[in-house]
């Protein structure tokens, strides 16, 4: 009993010498040597290939007619009016279903989302006025991301070749290709811009920190809850108190910005989505005292509850649930997990879609975290072991050969402890002969534990989704365009580039370069023309029965003829004479769908 008080005091003594101490101090540079220039050859080789195939696929998808009025004709169109005199202004809205709508004149985008960085974006459409501008940028800058993941695992587990298998998993990841798959949002650039944050952070290159910090937040408002945790996160763990406050300070004032100018941008004085959020409350202020005065029915209705589980397991099981072993850095993804998990809307907490992109880099810091973690209890199980034979005078334990803290080498460290204490946390070598069997251990040890990282993110990514993107994924089918698709071309030259119309989802992308563009049925009666593609996804509506009676209702009201029917396509012209109309009737029931 004396012995364990005598070593509960020193492990006292000893925290609190590591709370007076940096947890995170700037890390020692490592050499490059042919081992590094090796690892990063794979690693670029690596975003080549992503680069390629998604560049190729992502085209593929618009040029199939696969991809969606939202949100990639949102984007497309607010960014061509930006050039052409209407800043950010966008008409395509989902009047069924969500609150996106207000008038048929438009909104402002930032009656949506505050996302400044797409002012930064629009002058490539003074080169390639195209949406394939905006697939081809977002792969790029989401495939850099590879490198400060493969930066970040090097410093924090000082090997260049066991940092590789963390940039793959990055490019790997689902909920990152997810968002890659889906259309474009400039939240989904935070996938790499904020892996550079997290990396700058750790190096303490604070310039570059503040300048992919800013760019981050200039992505989407709810970025600046993730950057004010890093604040915090920046004085508590690397006891960098003047910077941590000036970047929390940075992130309170940019929200402050942020609802200012959605409070004028918006017609209803806030974002239109904010009904999403509504069960809580009708103010930030009063959603946040609801959720502290019912916690467990907030974890019971939003944690607990099958989907939601779901959704986080979907998060977590690519990584191994590795990152829940490091909870200190798994913390900094709490603003957005908790806008998931209380969204009204299931496509926010699906695993789908754009609303994870900042939380994987956050995912894959942690499980660079958990992985170093675990080699610290794996060295100190090694030495407790040790320790408990040599106690009881095990002459054989002599030459063991156990490595002291660090990469195999012995690093003599003055400490104000006893000797005892010192190699107990591991401040001073092992006296024992050699110390070459922890090297070993320890590259077994990787070598196990990221060959089960790497087994996990593939079985994640050759599940069966709508959004798998990975040719081995069950159930995958390459985009490709076929005769219907070939046809819509013919439809769409007819519809001159300055008249508004109003279309199903997948031909928006086709026609959002226009100052008025309407996602059907919203701007019937009030569109020059209407374009319609019967066998086509008829999303906004539920059923193929809803949108069957709205077109029927449309086609009978006499506002519109018919002035070009083939295929399932139907072109509507406001005014035209309706002699085919009740023709156009008849396709529309062809193609009747069973629900």
């Amino acid at each position: 009993m004396n012995k364990i008080g005598k070593w509960l005091h020193l492990a006292l003594r000893r925290w609190r010498v590591a709370c007076g101490k940096e947890l995170y101090p700037p890390p020692e540079p490592l050499p490059r040597g042919r081992a590094f220039w090796l690892a990063l050859g794979l690693v670029v080789l690596a975003m080549l290939a992503y680069s390629v195939y998604f560049i190729i696929f992502v085209t593929s998808k618009q040029d199939a007619f696969a991809t969606n009025g939202e949100d990639l004709g949102i984007m497309d169109q607010a960014i061509w009016n930006t050039l052409h005199g209407a800043i950010l202004h966008q008409t395509i809205c989902n009047v069924l279903t969500d609150t996106n709508c207000y008038g048929l004149e438009g909104i402002n985008r930032f009656a949506i989302h505050y996302e400044p960085i797409l002012f930064l974006i629009a002058p490539l459409y003074i080169f390639w006025a195209d949406p394939k501008t905006l697939l081809i940028l977002q792969v790029l800058v989401v495939a850099t991301g590879a490198l400060p993941a493969f930066w970040l695992a090097r410093l924090r587990l000082r090997n260049d070749l066991a940092a590789v298998p963390f940039a793959l998993l990055y490019l790997l990841y689902p909920a990152q290709q997810y968002a890659v798959d889906y259309d474009f949002h400039a939240v989904t650039l935070t996938l790499a811009l904020l892996l550079f944050t997290l990396y700058f952070m750790y190096t303490q290159r604070n310039g570059w920190f503040l300048a992919f910090a800013i760019l981050s937040l200039a992505c989407k408002e709810e970025i600046a809850g993730i950057i004010a945790l890093l604040g915090l996160w920046m004085a508590i763990f690397q006891r960098r108190w003047r910077v941590g406050l000036i970047v929390f300070g940075l992130a309170v004032g940019w929200t402050a910005i942020g609802l200012l100018i959605v409070h004028y941008a918006s017609p209803v004085g806030h974002s239109l989505l904010a009904s999403r959020w509504s069960e809580y409350g009708d103010s930030p202020v009063e959603v946040a005292l609801n959720i502290l005065l019912h916690p467990l029915q907030v974890i019971r209705q939003h944690v607990l509850e099958p989907q939601h589980r779901l959704y986080l397991q979907k998060l977590l099981a690519p990584a191994g649930y590795l990152p829940l072993l490091a909870p200190w850095v798994l913390v900094l993804a709490s603003p957005t997990l908790a806008l998931n998990l209380l969204s009204s809307s299931p496509n926010m907490y699906s695993g789908r879609y754009q609303y994870n992109a900042e939380i994987v880099p956050i995912l894959i810091f942690a499980t660079i975290e958990a992985t170093v973690l675990l080699l610290w209890l794996l060295r100190r199980c090694l030495r407790l072991g040790h320790a408990l034979l040599a106690h009881k005078g095990g002459p054989a334990l002599s030459a063991f050969p156990v490595a002291a803290e660090g990469q195999g080498e012995e690093r003599p460290a003055r400490s104000p402890l006893s000797s005892s204490a010192q190699r107990w946390f591991g401040t001073q070598p092992a006296p024992f002969a050699g110390g070459q069997l922890w090297p070993i251990l320890r590259a077994l040890f990787l070598l196990l534990l990221l060959s089960y990282v790497m087994g996990q993110v593939i079985k994640a990514t050759a599940r069966y989704d709508v959004y798998s993107a990975m040719p081995y994924a069950a159930g995958f089918i390459w985009p490709s365009q076929d005769a219907h698709d070939r046809l819509a071309y013919h439809f769409l030259q007819e519809i001159p580039p300055t008249a508004s119309v109003s279309t199903q989802t997948m031909l928006v992308p086709h026609l959002s370069e226009r100052r008025s563009i309407y996602l059907f049925p919203y701007g019937a009666g009030y569109a020059d023309y209407i374009l319609l593609n019967a066998p086509g996804y008829y999303y906004p509506f539920k059923t193929y029965a809803d949108y069957e009676h709205t077109v029927d209702a449309v086609l009978s009201s006499g506002e519109y003829g018919v002035i070009d029917m083939q295929d399932g396509y139907i072109l509507l012209k406001k005014g035209a004479a309706p002699t085919a109309n009740q023709q156009a009737v008849h396709m529309v029931a062809q193609y009747r769908h069973t629900d």
